[in-house]
C-alpha cells in the first residue's frame, strides 16, 4: 500500500517536474527577448515591480494553496469529505477578497510607490487590481486539486499561463516599448494579466467537470467550526509565506539607494539589480522546479499518512534523498556552464557584467541548494501541523536576511552580493531550526556518508564540466551541450550506488 503511495507521489512529482521544466524554459525564452527590448536597466524596473507583485500575491493567497491541500488530504484520510466544499469556498472568499482589497490600494497609491522607486509611470501598479484577484483564484483552485493528489490540472494551467504570457507579454512589450522603457514594462505586465485570466478560465472549466462530492445543507455550527479550522491553518501559513516576498520587496525598495551609497551610480546600481534578479535569478532559479515539484506532490500524501497515524517515514526519506540527488548537480552544473550561456545569450553584455554575473551564479548556487532544503523542511512541518512554528522561524530568518541585505549592500566590496549572503544566512538558519523540530516529531534519518557521496560527486562534476567548457575550442552551443552530457555521466558514475538505493523497489519494500 505504501509502495503504491510512493508511486503516486512520484507520478505527481514527475508531472509537476515536466511542467516546471516547460514553464522555466518558456520563462527563460520570455526574459531573453524582453531584456533585449527593455535593456538591463529596463529589466531591473520589471523586477522592481515584480518583487512587489510577488509580495502582494503571497499576502493574497500565499498560504491558501498549501493549507487547502493539507486540509483536503486530512479530510479524505478521516473520511470527512463533506468539509471540502466549505474549505474551498472559505479559501476563495478570503484570497479573492484580499486580492480585490489590495488591488484597490494599488490603484490609489500606485503613483506614490512609483515615485519612491524612481519609476516614471505607475501604470504597471494599476494592473495589480486585476492581477491579484486572478492570481488568488488560480492558487486556490490549484490547492484544491493538489489536495486530491491530482497534479495534472496544476501542471496544465501553469503551461497555459506561460504560453500566453510568452506570446502576448512579448507582443504587448514590443508595442508599448515604442513609447518608452517603462511603457514596455507595462506591456509585459499586461501580458501577465491576460495569462492569469486564461489559466483561471481553464481551471474553472476543469473544476466544473471534475469537482468532487455533491452540494449539501450544513448546520450553522458545522459551517462555523469548519471555517475556523481552515482559518487556523491558513492565517499563520499566509503570514509565514509573506515573509520572504516582503523581504524581497523591501530589498527592491532599498537596494538601489544602498548601492548608490556604496559608491555606484544610480544607473549602474539599477543594472546590477536587474542583473542579479532578472538575468542571474532567471537562470539560477531553474533548479528550484525540482524542490517545488517534490514538495507540492508530497504535502497531501504525507498529510494523509499523518492523519492515518502512519507518519509517512519512508516517503519523507525517499523524497529528501531524491531532492538532494537532483538539486545538487542541476544547480552547480548550471553554474559550471554559466559563462558560456551568458556569452551566448547576452552577447551585448560587457565583460565586467559577465564577470559579476558568473560570481553571482557561483555564490547563488549555495543559496539555491539551501532554499530547496528549506522548502522541503517547511513542507514537512506543514504536514505535521506546525503552522505557528513555521511562522516563527520564517520571521527570524526574514529579519536576518533583511538586516544583512540592508547593511552589507552599502559596503563597496560587497554591494549586490549582500542579497545572496542574506539569503544563505536565512535559509541555513531556517533549515537548522526546522530539522531540530522535525527530529522531535518524525523518526527519519539520512546517513552522513550518503550525503558526503553526493557532495563529492557534485564537486568533481563541477570541476570536470567547468574545465572542459572553459578550455574547449568548440562553438558555445556545442560546448554547452557536451558539458551537460559530461556532467551527467561523471555525476551518475560517481553516485550510482546512491542512485540505486533511492530507486530500488526491493529496498522500499523491505523498509516498509
Amino acid at each position: 500500500m505504501k509502495f503504491k503511495s510512493l508511486n503516486k507521489v512520484g507520478g505527481g512529482a514527475l508531472i509537476l517536474l515536466i511542467s516546471g521544466v516547460i514553464c522555466k524554459c518558456l520563462g527563460a525564452f520570455f526574459r531573453l527577448p524582453l531584456t533585449n527590448m527593455l535593456g538591463i536597466e529596463g529589466i531591473g524596473v520589471f523586477q522592481l515591480v515584480m518583487s512587489l507583485y510577488a509580495f502582494a500575491l503571497v499576502v493574497t493567497s500565499g498560504g491558501v494553496s498549501s493549507s487547502l491541500s493539507k486540509l483536503i488530504s486530512s479530510a479524505r484520510a478521516s473520511e470527512r469529505t463533506e468539509k471540502v466544499r466549505i474549505y474551498l469556498k472559505q479559501a476563495l472568499l478570503i484570497s479573492v477578497g484580499i486580492g480585490l482589497g489590495l488591488g484597490v490600494l494599488f490603484l490609489i497609491f500606485g503613483k506614490y510607490i512609483a515615485i519612491f522607486q524612481n519609476i516614471e509611470n505607475p501604470s504597471s501598479y494599476y494592473l495589480f487590481a486585476l492581477m491579484l484577484p486572478l492570481g488568488a483564484g488560480l492558487a486556490t483552485l490549484r490547492g484544491y486539486f493538489q489536495g486530491y493528489e491530482n497534479m495534472l490540472p496544476t501542471a496544465l494551467s501553469q503551461i497555459i499561463e506561460q504560453v500566453v504570457k510568452f506570446a502576448f507579454g512579448l507582443l504587448f512589450a514590443y508595442y508599448f516599448s515604442k513609447f518608452g522603457m517603462v511603457q514596455g514594462v507595462f506591456g509585459a505586465f499586461l501580458g501577465v494579466t491576460l495569462s492569469e485570466l486564461v489559466s483561471l478560465i481553464f481551471l474553472f472549466i476543469y473544476y466544473e467537470v471534475k469537482k468532487h462530492g455533491k452540494k449539501e445543507i450544513y448546520s450553522k455550527e458545522f459551517l462555523k467550526s469548519t471555517r475556523k479550522e481552515f482559518n487556523s491553518a491558513n492565517f499563520p501559513l499566509t503570514l509565514s509565506a509573506s515573509i520572504l516576498p516582503l523581504v524581497n520587496a523591501f530589498e527592491g525598495l532599498v537596494i538601489i539607494p544602498r548601492l548608490v551609497r556604496s559608491g555606484l551610480t544610480s544607473s549602474f546600481a539599477t543594472e546590477l539589480f536587474g542583473l542579479q534578479a532578472g538575468v542571474v535569478g532567471a537562470i539560477l532559479n531553474f533548479p528550484l522546479i525540482i524542490s517545488i515539484a517534490v514538495t507540492t506532490a508530497l504535502l497531501p500524501n504525507i498529510s494523509y499518512h499523518i492523519s492515518k497515524g502512519s507518519g509517512g517515514k519512508v516517503i519523507i526519506e525517499k523524497g529528501l534523498k531524491t531532492l538532494l540527488y537532483l538539486i545538487l548537480p542541476t544547480t552547480f552544473g548550471m553554474v559550471a556552464i554559466s559563462k558560456e550561456v551568458l556569452d551566448l545569450v547576452y552577447n551585448d553584455m560587457t565583460p565586467l557584467l559577465i564577470s559579476i554575473a558568473f560570481n553571482l551564479m557561483f555564490y547563488g548556487g549555495f543559496s539555491i541548494v539551501f532554499t530547496a532544503l528549506m522548502q522541503y523542511i517547511i513542507m514537512l512541518l506543514q504536514a505535521n501541523g506546525q503552522f505557528n512554528f513555521i511562522l516563527l522561524i520564517t520571521i527570524i530568518g526574514g529579519a536576518i536576511k533583511a538586516t544583512l541585505s540592508f547593511t552589507l549592500s552599502a559596503i563597496p566590496s560587497i554591494n549586490i552580493y549582500a542579497i545572496l549572503l542574506g539569503n544563505i544566512a536565512m535559509t541555513t538558519l531556517v533549515c537548522l531550526l526546522g530539522l531540530v523540530k522535525l527530529k522531535k516529531l518524525v523518526s527519519f534519518s539520512l546517513p552522513i556518508s550518503q550525503v558526503a557521496v553526493l557532495f563529492f560527486g557534485t564537486a568533481l562534476m563541477y570541476l570536470a564540466v567547468y574545465t572542459f567548457v572553459n578550455s574547449s575550442y568548440f562553438s558555445p552551443i556545442v560546448n554547452i551541450l557536451l558539458g551537460v552530457v559530461l556532467g551527467v555521466v561523471v555525476y551518475v558514475v560517481l553516485t550510482i550506488s546512491f542512485l540505486l538505493k533511492i530507486f530500488t523497489r526491493k529496498k522500499v519494500k523491505n523498509t516498509v
